[in-house]
């Protein structure tokens, strides 16, 4: 059969004469680091929570600037007075969430006082629950008995009302002046006195609701010289807020003290994640550093380092956290020298198994060949093998410590004195929960977000710094 075969047919495909050139490369090479950075963007979930991690990190820097608002006098009384306000948030508040509303249970007699069609400071405070009857009549034989109704109110409007307008405490003491204790002043508690410079500005805001008394006194620096002191009463949200209620827009509420959660939040928040880093930070330098130099010479530094580690990591850290606070305060370095006392064994662990597995590869074996030095070896060879898995550890250990804090924070273990940790607003939420659940709801949902990002953003960390997946779809 091959002797029916043309050899004319039998010739060389390229001739002597021709010459094969390779085609050139039309892409550009791309470095690790690039290549790390494109199979990060193709992970979805990753990609998000880094959005997400962005978002925070951005809020955590503006967030507490957003909001401002200074109380008119920082002591308890006053900013209890805009305590605890539910969330309103623009747009939302349109289809009924969010909206700035509550149901509460309000006395008959204060109930009726703000449903009083002559009073005009409360109109439009109850919006559902009151009987048309009762407000036809009072004394109706329905209501006989019935002290107290379940009505839903806007909630500004009410806590200015309470403040402002009629004391919550208004029937109690007036009822004690009745009986014969004439020295008691149902207005008390809402009257301030100002001074004739005061008097005037807050006249000219509309800050005055009424002037209850004017006092003249006797000037000390001056003899014979007499100056005026105005006892009014204020609108609570005009002097703090500059502001109605209908105006106010307290996006996560506000605290038992007053203050802004949404604020507090970010504040809390920037105190935790500053932390985080540092120990994260301090944790990496100790224990990569003397990871990797054990891990690579090994030997009896290997062993030595091994029993000291045993005998660090047997110490409790709960024992370490308590001592340090009880002898020094819940101040933020005593956290920090706390968490890094022996959070630092964990890189160490890290870094010594890494550098261990990979130290008698071959590319290593040929670069120490070749004449290069340990340190080089180390850093130019070693490491990027091994930065996977360290990123993902760091990456999540910051959430680790944030959920630790936060933990001991709502335990009452750390207790800082001078700010307010996002643990310790979950911690005062959960007093008051049944009350007033925005205070647990906005910082257990940050917390909860936090962590489902990092996690999400480790893992899509590990898998793009891995160097057996480069070039891999």
């Amino acid at each position: 059969m091959m002797n029916n075969i043309d050899k004319s047919k039998l010739v060389l495909v390229h001739k002597q004469s021709d010459t094969i050139n390779d085609i050139p490369l039309e892409t550009k090479e791309i470095g690790y680091y690039q290549d790390s950075w494109n199979r990060f963007k193709k992970n979805k979930a990753s990609f998000v929570a880094f959005i997400i991690i962005c978002f925070i990190l951005l809020f955590v820097i503006v967030g507490p600037h957003l909001k401002n608002y200074n109380l008119f006098e920082r002591s308890t009384v006053n900013a209890a007075r805009l305590a605890n306000l539910t969330p309103r948030i623009p747009f939302l508040e349109d289809f009924g969430v969010f909206d700035g509303t509550k149901t509460i249970t309000v006395g008959r007699r204060y109930l009726l006082h703000m449903a009083d069609p002559e009073n005009e400071f409360g109109h439009g405070i109850i919006l559902e629950g009151l009987p048309q009857e009762l407000l036809d009549d009072p004394n109706h034989p329905d209501f006989v008995g019935i002290r107290s109704f379940t009505v839903k109110v806007d909630y500004y409007k009410y806590v200015n009302y309470r403040a402002s307008y009629m004391p919550e405490d208004y029937y109690s003491i007036l009822d004690e002046v009745n009986n014969g204790n004439s020295n008691l002043n149902p207005l008390a508690p809402v009257i301030r006195t100002l001074r004739q410079e005061q008097f005037d500005e807050y006249m000219a805001k509309n800050y005055i609701i009424d002037v209850r008394r004017i006092v003249q006194q006797q000037n000390p620096d001056a003899p014979g010289t007499f100056y005026y002191q105005y006892e009014v009463r204020l609108d609570q949200f005009k002097v703090s807020l500059d502001q109605l209620p209908e105006d106010t827009y307290f996006w996560f509420g506000t605290t038992g003290e007053g203050k802004d959660l949404f604020t507090e939040i970010w504040k809390g928040a920037a105190v935790s994640l500053t932390m985080a880093f540092w120990v994260t930070l301090i944790n990496a330098v100790i224990g990569l550093t003397i990871g990797s130099i054990v891990g690579y010479y090994g030997g009896v530094l290997d062993l030595l380092f091994d029993r000291f580690v045993e005998i660090v990591s047997s110490v409790p850290f709960l024992a370490v956290l308590t001592l340090l606070v009880l002898r020094f305060g819940s101040a933020e370095w005593v956290i920090i020298i706390a968490f890094t006392a022996t959070g630092w064994i964990g890189s160490y662990g890290t870094g010594r198994l890494q550098f261990y597995r990979f130290k008698n590869r071959e590319y290593v074996l040929a670069a120490r060949t070749l004449g290069a030095s340990d340190g080089r070896i180390m850093f130019k060879h070693i490491f990027p093998n091994t930065l996977g898995l360290i990123v993902t550890g760091y990456a999540l250990a910051i959430p680790s410590f944030v959920f630790t804090e936060a933990s001991f924070s709502f335990l009452g273990i750390i207790n800082y004195q001078t700010s307010t940790s996002v643990g310790m607003l979950i911690q005062r939420g959960q007093a008051v929960m049944q009350n007033h659940p925005h205070l647990l709801l906005f910082p257990a949902t940050y917390i909860a977000i936090l962590m489902i990002a990092f996690n999400l953003f480790g893992n899509g960390l590990r898998d793009a710094f891995n160097p057996s997946l480069r070039g891999v779809e």
